[in-house]
């Protein structure tokens, strides 16, 4: 179902419009949430990290946008700094 990065950032907007919206509740699960989407493929981590990025008003209003991605601000710190340990891993096998 999820075959292209346009279908990961349609995914991650409709889960966006889902939480925000329509279950507020569900915000504070938002790292959660896309650690099981990341884990099962659903969204890649380059999609889930632009997306993370910055607010947008495609699919919920700005606010309710910002509020989702600052709720996601653990998972995506956390991808950055195994994508860094990831890099330093690269490193040791060079030498």
């Amino acid at each position: 179902m999820i075959t292209s990065e346009r279908h990961e950032k349609a995914f991650l907007g409709g889960t966006e419009r889902f939480v925000g919206n329509d279950h507020p509740q569900l915000i504070s699960a938002i790292p959660t949430i896309l650690m099981a989407y990341y884990e099962n493929d659903l969204a890649s981590e380059d999609t889930i990290t632009k997306w993370g990025s910055r607010a947008s008003t495609k699919y919920v209003d700005v606010q309710t946008s910002r509020k989702v991605r600052k709720a996601a601000e653990p998972f995506l710190t956390w991808l950055q700094e195994a994508d860094e340990d990831g890099s330093d891993d690269d490193e040791d096998d060079d030498e």
